[in-house]
């Protein structure tokens, strides 16, 4: 007797164990095909990638499985459309790298996809010529990138930890480059502490037009404990169930919270080059980095005033050594700097040494040690508004959405702090904490005025002086006549 045979499950699984049996081809998607990796997905994540809306966003908890989703929608789209090139979207490169490339091998792994990576350029191209592009975005070299080409989908991850140029990078970069293909932007993420920027807007402004999705760990059937684990860390951390913390990590929910928030500043710490005092010493703080950016911040203190002041911050991405030693010389010549420190952490160390012997610079290590306490008192500086920053500079940005891991331990590595750390290690440096506020003269003709007179005078006769041979001779008889009656 013949055995029936399900020719669906054979061809899943010849595919499963050979790959593709043939190519797609050409630009118009093929919206019927079925994808065995849709067979592990679950319905939130379905849903997101088979909505037809073009801009969608997805406000997630942490571990809701949202990069998962990221991942096989890319696969999906670079399926349908052969030789199409698909950017995933980080803050960095780095980050992109960290969340997404392992994934991605793991796919092919699983599916037997048979993507070819490059590891260099972190391109994965699939059988049919499409690409999947891991990409950063936190500098003008990165976004110039990703300018001029055609994408069918574009995904930014962790979109609520980007700045002020999102929404650039968005309007001016990304949605002109999707118009071929009518293709999709994707942006996905967890609520930031300060509820503010491009993505917050998009999740919860119904004007901005996106197509917003919304799930949590406890959706998510791959942890089915995540009820248990939540109810623990509950207990563990002391919280309740409307901790702010709580709510945006784990609920995914849009809560203020300026005491997650590292640094806390107001507009009151701003000030204009009017406000600048003159005669300032000046103190650089370099935080050194590669794909992450270096940052350069310097502030001016004087014996003459209480307050700190920043006055000028520069960060770039992919500085080698060279390029920083003639940013800190250039920066040098206009502020002729009584101290330079930098981070000597990781290659740090050598790249500092080198600086100090090729180019005579006398660069010294930061004190990086307790930061968490510094970071205190510099918060401290803040709310008694002992520190000033010149302009719009930048370090607002950092510090509209630089936050406290969940432990309150270090920060969060979501969000970047280059010009945060530079600024701390520099501010270390500065003396004005060393003024000593001075008691204004006396008014003439007052008691205080008189008692100093008298002082001085007793202090000179005790000392064997002729009132002529005094320094400061007094000459006024009203005074000596008062001096003579007490």
């Amino acid at each position: 007797m013949a055995t029936r045979v399900d020719k669906r499950k054979a061809l899943q699984e010849y595919i499963k164990r050979f790959g593709e049996t043939d190519s797609l081809g050409g630009k118009e998607a093929n919206q019927d095909r079925t994808y065995r990796w849709r067979e592990d997905l679950f319905d939130k994540q379905l849903a997101l990638i088979d909505d037809p809306s073009k801009q969608k966003a997805a406000l997630c908890s942490r571990r809701a499985g949202k990069t998962f989703t990221c991942c096989f929608y890319m696969l999906e789209i670079a399926h349908r459309y052969s030789n199409s090139l698909i950017p995933y979207i980080a803050l960095t490169r780095s980050v992109a790298k960290r969340l997404m490339w392992g994934a991605l091998k793991r796919a092919n792994n699983q599916y037997h996809i048979g993507m070819k990576f490059n590891n260099n350029e972190l391109i994965a191209t699939l059988k049919n010529g499409s690409q999947i592009s891991l990409n950063g975005a936190n500098d003008e070299a990165d976004i110039d990138k990703l300018r001029g080409s055609a994408y069918p989908l574009v995904v930014i991850d962790e979109a609520a930890s980007y700045g002020p140029f999102l929404p650039e990078l968005v309007e001016d970069v990304l949605e002109p480059a999707l118009i071929d293909y009518s293709g999709t932007l994707l942006m996905t993420g967890t609520p930031n502490a300060r509820c503010h920027g491009h993505f917050f807007n998009a999740t919860t402004d119904q004007k901005s037009g996106y197509s917003v999705h919304r799930w949590t760990i406890r959706e998510n059937p791959y942890i089915p404990h995540a009820g248990d684990y939540l109810d623990k860390k509950l207990v563990q951390k002391g919280w309740r169930e409307d901790n702010p913390v709580y709510l945006r990590e784990w609920c995914g929910k849009w809560i203020r919270s300026d005491d997650s928030l590292v640094y806390r500043y107001s507009d009151k710490n701003r000030i204009t080059s009017e406000d600048l005092p003159e005669g300032l010493d000046y103190i650089l703080g370099v935080d050194l980095g590669f794909t992450d950016a270096t940052a350069f911040v310097v502030w001016g203190f004087s014996d003459d005033s209480p307050n700190a002041y920043l006055v000028e911050g520069i960060k770039q991405t992919r500085l080698i050594t060279s390029e920083i030693a003639e940013i800190i010389e250039d920066l040098n010549y206009r502020y002729n700097f009584t101290s330079m420190v930098c981070d000597t952490g990781g290659l740090g160390k050598s790249m500092v040494e080198e600086m100090r012997r090729r180019y005579a610079l006398p660069l010294k290590a930061a004190e990086k040690r307790s930061k968490f306490t510094y970071v205190e008192h510099f918060n401290d500086g803040l709310r008694t508004e002992r520190i000033k920053v010149l302009g719009d500079s930048e370090i607002f940005d950092e510090w509209d959405l630089l936050q406290w891991n969940e432990n309150r331990n270090k920060e969060d590595d979501r969000f970047e702090n280059h010009l945060s750390d530079a600024a701390l290690y520099g501010w270390r440096e500065c003396r004005h904490y060393m003024y000593e506020e001075g008691i204004p003269p006396a008014e003439v003709g007052s008691p205080r005025y008189y008692e100093e007179l008298e002082d001085k005078i007793w202090s000179q006769v005790r000392r064997g002086l002729e009132p002529d041979d005094r320094p400061m001779a007094i000459k006024d008889a009203t005074v000596l006549e008062h001096i003579r009656l007490n």
